[in-house]
């Protein structure tokens, strides 16, 4: 039975079709198609397979090509259409031994009692060979994530300053006994970051004047610094505070102390 499939590798193709147009690039895969199925692209057919106008496209793609005997290869689809073959075989050899080998233990191993053996006939909990071609074409990505598994999001700060990183410390303290409001992930957490930084056109100064503003007032969220002196009525819409002046003496007298 043919292969149904090969494998496309999206940025090897990206780099080795970056000279071609679009048509160039259309034909190319059509022959990659061809060779897959037909196993090889007979060099008389090209003006059938690629249709009117074929000579100009195929000048610009045949050196993706060889020739032998009057028949068209790509070598890397050969190659690969090798290594399937020899991927699918060691699969299959290892589901006729009742699974993939089973690694060498130390000489004083006991297998656990409460374990299964998996004798020759398959069982629910054991692979086709055939299920598993997946994993030879992408053991890159999956190793790739790998690499990052449990690694904790890193939170960026708009102005990477202890200054700053203090004061955001302080509205956090403020959001959780006075709201009782936790980010709960780093992503809300980032998210509220980077609206205080747009919010302050990315000045450090005014970013901490409207965590001192919103504390000061007894608000949830951030607003435009109000300059207007002797104002402290909250932004439209969003009521006004009930917070009483001895909480907002508190706040202003820690944010001094720091």
């Amino acid at each position: 039975m043919k292969d149904p499939a090969f494998p496309f590798y999206a940025q090897d193709f990206i780099v080795g079709t970056m000279h071609m147009t679009f048509e160039e690039m259309g034909a190319f895969i059509k022959l990659l198609a061809y060779q897959w199925v037909n196993l090889g692209i007979p060099k008389n057919r090209l003006g059938f397979i690629l249709g009117s106008g074929w000579e100009t496209v195929w000048a610009s793609i045949s050196d993706k090509f060889i020739e032998e005997d009057g028949i068209l290869y790509n070598k890397r689809i050969e190659e690969e259409r090798d290594k399937r073959k020899a991927f699918k075989l060691k699969q299959a050899e290892n589901g006729k031994k009742g699974g993939r080998p089973k690694k060498n233990q130390p000489s004083d191993y006991k297998p656990n009692k409460t374990s299964k053996t998996i004798g020759k006939n398959p069982t629910k909990t054991q692979k086709n060979p055939l299920e598993n071609e997946s994993e030879y074409e992408n053991k890159s990505v999956i190793d790739n994530r790998k690499e990052g598994k449990g690694e904790k999001q890193k939170i960026v700060y708009p102005f990477d300053t202890k200054t700053f990183s203090e004061q955001w410390a302080i509205w956090k303290d403020y959001k959780a006994n006075e709201h009782g409001f936790k980010y709960k992930t780093a992503v809300s957490e980032q998210a509220a970051l980077s609206s205080l930084g747009t919010l302050s056109k990315y000045d450090e100064a005014t970013a901490i004047a409207i965590m001192h503003q919103s504390m000061a007032n007894g608000w949830k969220g951030f607003f435009e610094e109000n300059t207007t002196h002797g104002s402290t009525k909250q932004p439209s819409g969003k009521g006004e505070s009930s917070y009483s002046d001895a909480f907002k003496r508190k706040i202003v007298g820690r944010l001094q102390s720091e």
